[in-house]
């Protein structure tokens, strides 16, 4: 048992160590106590004089490096680490010069030749009057820990699936890529992976890793050595490229295109994909993450091109369209924020002037540019895929703006309200229960909801959508074709699709009085569609001699700014929300 952690005299006056034992057994001196420590500590413990001699190695430094005390006690250390030997000067050097103790990670050589990692404390040893005459070195294996270190640096900057860069990689890359501008631009290309999902979907997802695995390979050897190449996320892949003429940014990216190809063969499935890519050059005022960005709009853009292949965002069209991608992104969330407002445009009757519904108009109120045209954000919406969220927003919201009005105004039970489709609603395998459940909810009568279609959005999948409409049909919802007469099919949508009403085109009615040529068309339209048992609407009415005229030939309701503009109320009708 140890007592006393003080030194204390013995018989003979002299001052023992601070380890006193209680019990006076030879084997417990300090001296055997010291040896034994040294012996079996489980860490490399090694003594060097002044000159570099080794004074002490114990069984841990021999197991740590291979070599025995024998070969290191009584010998010069540099000569066993001589590819060390300045820093093992440097390291005697500060820690004999009055450095108390003094740390460091380096790496040490093996006596079988391998390199370890090893963190080095040094603690100057001094003789009884205080002068540093040899120093212990506390010797650590850190091999492993640094090996994990490494490991997991490796993953926190790399993608785990295809073993390239990852996003934060890559922004610590292009730190360096930013300072490095001295002969030329550099430039970022963004690249898109596109039907990856139908071979998710088709062959599994085992089978869409394979490809995503081919598409880095095939990229990391179709860049420069000094390009830098990472995958940002899902099937988007980044090709950073440093000092590049701008003149050859769209060559060296559509190389690169052309070495990736499109077909691939994955476990004996042959398969073909699209590879879009949108570049942008980074000039010597701009930051990466800004170029980044930028490309990013290329991309955008690339992907609406009929052939989406290369899109390379040249500086003039910077601005346009980095602000169109940003008033896209915005767009999405609208009805969810708010921002959308339904107008109505009444629709009278030719006859006796009396309001007979209502075409609902959406508005997009942008919280710093106010009301944005629809001739702007509409065509956005259909770019981007929200034009389905908000064409149920404004579904929704014209059932229930119509049953507000006729509980308000029991002369409102006959009106309607018309909905334009887009589309992408029409081919949504949804519609048809959430016209149904918009209609049902409000406790609207089915054909008091008219549902408008252009003869364009017919076109897209005509036998797609002769099945949604006759399941319209079927519900009671009241079918129009808008925009009659623009497009190369106008009969045949009559014959093939069950419409009731009948629009005719702003563009004829525009006409009348002064080109005999669409007073003629528009007689026949109406003709015609009276003939088919069609009710028939002439839009972009906005002079009495139309309106006459209209009414003279039997047109059966108007529409236009000669009736009334679209307004967040319509006339003549009670609005509940007031």
């Amino acid at each position: 048992m140890v007592a006393r952690a003080k030194a204390m005299p013995d018989g003979n006056g002299h001052r023992e160590g601070l380890i006193r034992p209680a019990v006076r057994d030879p084997d417990l001196s300090e001296h055997r106590l010291l040896r034994a420590v040294v012996a079996q500590s489980p860490v490399a413990l090694a003594v060097v004089d002044a000159d570099g001699v080794g004074v002490l190695w114990n069984p841990a430094a021999e197991r740590v490096f291979g070599w025995k005390a024998r070969e290191v006690v009584g010998h010069r250390l540099p000569t066993i680490a001589a590819d060390f030997e300045a820093e093992h000067r440097e390291i005697v050097a500060r820690t004999l010069g009055g450095e108390s103790i003094l740390e460091l990670e380096t790496k040490r050589r093996r006596r079988d030749g391998r390199l370890i990692d090893v963190s080095i404390s040094t603690v100057p040893l001094q003789d009884r009057r205080g002068r540093a005459i040899a120093l212990l070195g506390i010797l650590r294996d850190i091999t492993k820990s640094k090996g994990i270190e490494a490991e997991l640096a490796w993953q926190a900057q790399h993608d785990q699936l295809t073993g390239l860069l990852n996003r934060r990689g890559l922004t610590e890359r292009m730190g360096t890529f930013a300072t490095d501008r001295d002969s030329a631009h550099g430039a970022i290309a963004l690249l898109n992976l596109g039907r990856l999902n139908e071979v998710n979907d088709s062959q599994g997802l085992a089978v869409g890793d394979e490809v995503l695995r081919t598409f880095a390979k095939r990229l990391t050897r179709a860049v420069r050595p000094s390009d830098v190449v990472a995958r940002l996320d899902g099937e988007t892949f980044v090709v950073a490229m440093p000092k590049i003429p701008v003149d050859k940014v769209e060559a060296a990216v559509t190389r690169v295109l052309d070495q990736l190809g499109s077909h691939y063969r994955i476990g004996g499935h042959d398969m073909d994909v699209a590879v879009s890519a949108g570049a942008a050059i980074c000039s010597d005022r701009d930051a990466p993450e800004e170029t980044l960005r930028r490309a990013a709009v290329a991309l955008h853009e690339a992907k609406l091109q009929p052939h989406h292949r290369l899109y390379l965002l040249e500086a003039e069209d910077d601005r346009a369209f980095v602000e169109r991608v940003e008033l896209g992104e915005r767009l999405a969330g609208a009805a969810e924020r708010g921002e959308l407002r339904l107008h109505f445009q009444p629709i009278v009757s030719a006859a006796s002037g009396r309001v007979a519904g209502a075409e609902a108009l959406v508005r997009w109120e942008h919280p710093e540019r106010g009301l944005v045209p629809p001739a702007e954000f509409i065509p956005l919406a259909e770019e981007t895929g929200s034009i389905s969220k908000i064409g149920s927003w404004v579904l929704d919201e014209a059932c229930r703006a119509l049953a507000g009005w006729v509980a308000a105004d029991p002369a409102a039970a006959d009106l309607n309200v018309s909905v334009n489709l887009s589309v992408a609603q029409l081919l949504d395998p949804g519609l048809v229960p959430h016209v149904a459940e918009a209609a049902a909810n409000c406790g609207l009568s089915p054909d008091h909801l008219h549902l408008e279609v252009t003869e364009s959005v017919l076109s897209t999948d005509p036998e797609a959508a002769a099945r949604v409409l006759e399941e319209l049909h079927s519900l009671g919802v009241v079918l129009a074709i808008d925009d009659f007469g623009t497009g190369n099919s106008s009969l045949t949508a009559l014959r093939r699709f069950p419409f009731q009403v009948l629009k005719v085109d702003q563009s004829f009615v525009s006409g009348i009085g002064v080109r005999p040529d669409d007073e003629t068309i528009v007689v026949a339209t109406i003709g015609l569609a009276h003939g088919l048992g069609l009710t028939v609407v002439a839009e972009g009415v906005e002079t009495e001699a139309q309106r006459e005229f209209l009414a003279q030939h039997g047109c059966d309701e108007l529409q236009g700014f000669l009736l009334g503009r679209p307004e967040p109320k319509l006339a003549a009708v009670v609005d509940s929300t007031s």
